[in-house]
């Protein structure tokens, strides 16, 4: 196992570094570091705060589907778009749930997660769940910290679809090295890794379980309800903000099944839309949340 885990820098490269430059938002202006990881919104009585692991930007060249490159570098003018990778603390029913984990340690740089966590006055052994939207390094990989569990107290949750993928792939690939975080991670958790959830199931009050797949197969969306409040959080439904929003065929290098990524994103965005339900996405430029206007699809951060 440690001989594993001593190769799962290398998956960053593999997976979803490559794309990500620290410090750079090609596209709008830069956040200033007061500024840049913290921010918290209300959902009726639910709390959702987005928290910035490490700024970034997706290039072009990522990016394939029907359009062309002219189309592609309309809407990303220097070759790149503005990104980031986050995870959100949702407060609920006095839990403290965090969606997605980010790279944590296993990547190049450093994670601001714990930083502003802190902000938020929690540290990691205050979180009670993690939920999942996938399995993707830079969303499980915050939650190991030098090989150990960096969440003592949590539980994990992730669909089921998705964790019986990798578990399988491991089998299959044993040099896969997202397989074999996923199996490190369900060897350091335990029992606290919960039964897989199926799609549709009210994972903890307040919070739906919605198919996503496509990205993996079992990419997972979490609608929050609260008061006849909404927030959906589609993890990576959208990589590149600036491009898929306008050209939502358009896909990154890293779905699995595009096919299946573009009907699930035309079908999320449009019920986003139509029933007036702001998204939140861990790829979206910080703080990831917004309004979804209806096809081409438009975003407009929320205040």
């Amino acid at each position: 196992l440690s001989a594993t885990l001593s190769i799962f820098a290398l998956t960053v490269i593999c997976l979803s570094l490559a794309p990500f430059f620290p410090g750079r938002a090609l596209a709008a202006e830069p956040p200033t570091p007061a500024e840049s990881g913290f921010k918290k919104f209300v959902i009726g009585a639910i709390s959702v705060t987005a928290l910035l692991d490490r700024p970034g930007g997706m290039d072009v060249s990522l990016f394939k589907g029907p359009g062309s490159q002219e189309e592609r570098e309309k809407y990303m003018p220097d070759g790149k778009a503005p990104s980031s990778i986050s995870a959100f603390l949702v407060q609920a029913n006095g839990k403290n749930i965090l969606v997605d984990s980010g790279f944590g340690t296993l990547a190049p740089g450093t994670s601001q997660l714990p930083e502003h966590l802190g902000e938020a006055g929690l540290s990691p052994d205050d979180i009670d769940i993690v939920l999942l939207t996938h399995m993707h390094t830079d969303h499980i990989g915050g939650l190991l910290t030098h090989k150990k569990r960096a969440f003592s107290k949590a539980r994990i949750l992730v669909s089921k679809p998705e964790f019986d993928y990798w578990t399988e792939l491991g089998k299959k690939e044993p040099s896969n090295t997202n397989a074999a975080l996923v199996k490190a991670v369900a060897l350091e958790y335990g029992k606290d890794l919960m039964p897989p959830f199926e799609y549709g199931a009210t994972v903890f009050p307040g919070i739906t379980a919605i198919d996503a797949s496509g990205h993996t197969p079992g990419h997972t969306a979490f609608l929050i309800e609260s008061d006849d409040k909404k927030l959906m959080i589609i993890g990576d439904l959208i990589h590149a903000a600036a491009l898929q929003f306008p050209m939502p065929d358009e896909c990154a290098s890293y779905d699995i099944d595009p096919t299946q990524a573009v009907k699930t994103r035309k079908r999320i965005l449009t019920q986003a839309a139509a029933e007036n339900i702001p998204v939140a996405g861990m790829h979206i430029p910080f703080p990831g949340a917004g309004a979804v206007a209806a096809l081409g699809f438009s975003f407009k951060p929320l205040p």
